[in-house]
């Protein structure tokens, strides 16, 4: 009987709120804390405004500096994402009334693996706050004998050599699951397509 309690919670598949909570002081510091480092890139959004003042692929130089709207050779390394919005909103208040500024961070080196029934399977570049399905977007879906009922989430970013297994099930939309770098999510194929 207790093999068999063994068996059944190995096989249990893990809810993404438990698998977000788990993590949740490493999601926290990704989400709001990230400070930037040489190679990584943003994505700057403006809105209110009537011309294009978007800004994509804007590089940390290896001197910790780069040029975006409003701040020329600005020291970027070493900030977090709110920290900038709040410089970039003081330098454009004089140009755009009510700036809404939007940040995204694509941090240098950070990637995902998606293996198995999927459309391009590979590697995903991660954002800081980049979701499961977002990265099973990115890699064209899951093809139609991939079985989504469950896959298995190789999560090595606290010890490479002993990574963190969980099984996923890919169509519960409770909560979306926060990829961290490093992450493999493996898809195998259905029962029938076997």
């Amino acid at each position: 009987l207790l093999s068999l309690a063994g068996i059944a919670a190995s096989c249990a598949v893990t809810r993404p709120e438990d698998l977000n909570g788990a993590y949740r002081d490493i999601l926290d510091q990704r989400h709001n804390h990230y400070e930037l480092k040489p190679g990584d890139k943003l994505s700057i959004s403006l809105y209110n405004r009537e011309t294009d003042l978007n800004q994509k692929d804007v590089l940390v130089l290896p001197d910790g500096r780069s040029d975006i709207f409003f701040m020329d050779n600005h020291v970027l390394v070493g900030k977090t994402v709110g920290e900038i919005e709040a410089e970039f909103k003081a330098r454009a208040s004089s140009e755009v009334r009510d700036p809404e500024v939007s940040i995204q961070v694509t941090p240098k080196d950070d990637v995902a693996y998606l293996v198995g029934q999927f459309e391009r399977p590979g590697t995903v570049t991660l954002t800081t706050k980049m979701t499961l399905h977002e990265a099973i977007s990115s890699m064209g879906g899951t093809k139609i004998t991939g079985d989504t009922d469950w896959a298995l989430l190789r999560r090595p970013f606290r010890d490479p050599r002993h990574p963190d297994l969980f099984r996923i099930d890919l169509n519960d939309e409770v909560e979306e699951i926060f990829l961290l770098p490093g992450d493999q999510v493996v898809l195998n194929r259905t029962f029938m397509a076997g």
